[in-house]
């Protein structure tokens, strides 16, 4: 079964109010979870029905500004350095201590054994029980932000601030600085399917490689200078989804080849600031309290911020 990706139609209940900016959208496969400003938090069964508002633990201060699960525990971190973990995201979210200070978290990912957090100032740290103990590491990013860790389980990657890249083949150890092809160009997201690795930044730049210490080549997003924030790829890694800047959403069947721009039902003033997929169903979140998803659903590396 495929999925069609060439039309999208909004969520008319995404429990967010127009006035929200939705960061992060993830999914175990069972469970959506959707997270923002004002510390929001909403689940759903069903993405392209009804969305909940559930109770966070962050204040209305505090964005939510990623989250990842390993199908087991979920966790969610943001502004001033929290994090809070929940193993049912409906129920009742446990504050933690990062370590990050009152710098902002803005990545987290999992290999299914560490944990890895990164954001402001360069930080990094690395757990094997989230909820538990974060020891900070040094990820050679000085005092530019991180916007993205990302792993294949084998080799980690970060990127952020300044078209900046480093790799690692033990997140607790020494990061290697590697060329990114951005030049000073901030990257937003890395993401893999095991073979490829697509990294998308600011000015619609996006480049690929097949491994990620050598050489990524520049690509063409057809976004012009519109900002590429979110990614996702389907469970056969058949169809790349990019969403960005002006509501741009574009799919490929091969990332390093043609993207071709679709309608995302977002408006040119919005911006999609996150996709997840699971099997056939996509949903892209943004600007506006907005949420969309392809057309035929039967039923997600990062982020290009607004300052926080």
């Amino acid at each position: 079964m495929t999925s069609n990706v060439l039309s999208w139609k909004q969520i008319a209940d995404s429990s967010f109010e127009s006035t929200d900016i939705i960061l992060k959208t993830a999914t175990d496969g069972t469970t959506w979870v959707a997270v923002g400003y004002g510390g929001k938090l909403a689940t759903s069964t069903n993405p392209t029905g009804t969305w909940t508002q559930r109770t966070s633990g962050f204040s209305s201060s505090y964005p939510i500004i990623a989250l990842a699960t390993d199908n087991t525990t979920w966790v969610i971190v943001g502004a001033a350095g929290k994090i809070s973990t929940a193993t049912d995201p409906t129920g009742t979210w446990t504050a933690g201590t990062s370590g990050f200070g009152a710098d902002n978290i803005y990545a987290i990912t999992t290999d299914g054994t560490t944990w890895v957090i990164a954001g402001g100032n360069g930080k990094i740290a690395t757990a094997t029980d989230p909820a538990g103990t974060w020891t900070m590491g040094i990820s050679g990013f000085g005092t530019g932000i991180i916007y993205d860790v990302t792993t294949d389980g084998t080799t980690w990657v970060i990127n952020g601030e300044g078209g900046k890249l480093f790799t690692a083949t033990d997140p607790t150890g020494t990061w290697t600085e590697r060329t990114s092809s951005f030049d000073t160009t901030q990257i937003n997201f890395i993401v893999t399917d095991g073979t490829t690795w697509l990294a998308g930044g600011s000015i619609g730049k996006i480049a690929t490689t097949t491994d990620p210490t050598g050489t990524w080549t520049q690509g063409s997003s057809g976004f012009g200078t519109s900002h590429i924030s979110g990614i996702a790829i389907n469970d056969n890694g058949t169809t790349w989804v990019i969403g960005g800047g002006n509501g741009k959403l574009a799919t490929a069947t091969n990332p390093s080849g043609t993207w071709t721009l679709r309608t995302s039902s977002f408006e040119s003033d919005d911006q999609i600031m996150s996709i997840a997929t699971s099997n056939i169903t996509y949903v892209a979140v943004g600007y506006n309290g907005k949420m969309a998803t392809n057309e035929d659903v039967k039923g997600s590396f990062p982020l290009f911020l607004p300052n926080l």
